[in-house]
């Protein structure tokens, strides 16, 4: 039978559960990629050891739940240097964290010998309390090893990197080095040294964004968002599935993160800014960040769409608080729109002429709303994210409005020619 232990601790501004289950199968798929050259299959007792790694991680649970740090430390191999010192970070970061939920489950088929201690695939469960819908679980490679003492085990390792490359595992800016953690209204945003110096500015931008954004969408949104603004793009290049193939030409995204690796179930959207955006232009970034706040507060209903449609009316979002002589446009979109332009294709919108296509894009939602009201656009989004039928959905747009993709295209060129020339 399964064995269940928890632990349950409170300290300042969390509410942390930190239950911890052991000898439970790993959730399917993030179970590893079987044993390094140097591990052995197991040849050792399982009766014996689990106990052992159960006692290690109940009492990190412990330790990390009551902000113990010296608890914490006593739990792990002080051999190497660095690693004693990453720790140390990690618990700086995750003492930042609003947790609500920090868990772990081992998988006893994942344990392996290794030297004199033991390889285990540890599922980390980990939930930011009000920013997620549930907890986050990703797989990790955590080391043991036999303390001096004997009989006990410590923790020597618990990132492989090799390891998380060939498994595809993301990782968080909380596991891979230190994070300066600042929060504002509905904003929990996670710094680096470096990147710090521009939390005053970042976080009352993307407090007013919220502000703004939630006037005009139409549907329940929390106005909570975790904003990632670090001084470097690991994190940016470890994305799936960004809309564009180099992510440096990328001012910001906001990107799903699943409850688990193998599921489609979204536990949160979050925000991710490029280091150049920090020092930039503040009306730019204030823009920038409100259309990417759409994106968070639409959450999956704009996934189906047309890539015309997200990002068009991401866009018309946007400059809504901007004056009419302030909505500016790219030389690239003039060009576009003069040149007779057609709705791109999902394939097609990003890419070269991205800018110009949102540019596009935006002016057909424009037209939408000239033509028929705010009303209209919400309501063709709901209607589109029906069905995932190109054909379906070009037909349905025709019922809706009246017209048809290249008629709404030609109707947003001449918006663009009118208004910029």
């Amino acid at each position: 039978m399964p064995t269940v232990l928890s632990e349950v601790g409170a300290r300042p501004c969390a509410g942390l559960l930190a239950a911890l289950i052991l000898s439970l199968p790993a959730l399917a798929g993030c179970s590893g990629d079987g044993p390094d050259v140097g591990s052995t299959p197991m040849t050792f007792d399982a009766t014996e050891v689990m106990p052992r790694v159960e006692r290690v991680l109940r009492e990190r649970a412990r330790a990390l739940s009551s902000g113990n740090k010296r608890r914490f430390l006593a739990t792990v191999d002080r051999e190497d240097p660095a690693f004693l010192n990453r720790e140390r970070v990690y618990f700086a970061n995750l003492a930042q964290l609003p947790l609500a939920t920090l868990s772990y489950q081992v998988d006893p088929d994942s344990v392996t010998r290794r030297g004199g201690g033991f390889d285990a695939v540890v599922q980390v469960q980990l939930e930011l309390d009000d920013y997620d819908a549930e907890p986050v679980v990703r797989p990790a490679r955590f080391y043991f090893s036999e303390s001096r003492a004997g009989g006990s085990l410590l923790i020597a390792g618990d990132r492989d990197l090799a390891w998380e490359q060939r498994t595809g595992v993301d990782v968080q800016p909380w596991d891979s080095g230190a994070i300066t953690v600042i929060r504002g209204k509905g904003v929990l945003g996670v710094f680096d040294d470096e990147s710090a110096a521009a939390a005053p500015g970042v976080i009352a931008a993307v407090e007013a964004g919220i502000r703004q954004v939630k006037r005009v969408v139409p549907y329940t949104w929390s106005g909570d968002v975790v904003l990632y603004a670090l001084s470097d793009t690991e994190l940016l290049r470890g994305i799936d599935d960004l809309p564009v193939e180099d992510p440096a030409t990328l001012g910001a995204v906001a990107f799903p993160v699943r409850a688990t690796t193998d599921g489609d179930q979204i536990a949160s959207t979050r925000l991710l800014l490029h280091p150049r955006m920090l020092d930039s232009d503040p009306a730019q970034l204030a823009r920038l960040i409100r259309h990417e706040l759409t994106h968070v507060a639409l959450g999956e209903r704009d996934d189906p769409v047309p890539t015309w449609l997200r990002e068009g009316l991401a866009e018309w979002v946007s400059v809504q608080p901007l004056p009419s002589d302030q909505r500016l446009i790219s030389e690239d979109a003039l060009k576009l729109a003069r040149d007779g332009a057609v709705l791109p294709s999902d394939i097609d919108f990003d890419g070269a002429d991205q800018a110009a296509n949102t540019a596009l894009a935006w002016w057909a939602c424009e037209s939408i709303v000239d033509l028929y009201g705010e009303a209209k656009l919400w309501e063709l989004l709901n209607e589109l994210a029906k069905t995932t039928s190109g054909p379906a959905q070009a037909q349905r747009l025709a019922e809706i409005l009246g017209l048809d993709a290249d008629q709404l295209a030609l109707k947003a060129a001449s918006g663009i020619i009118r208004t910029y020339g």
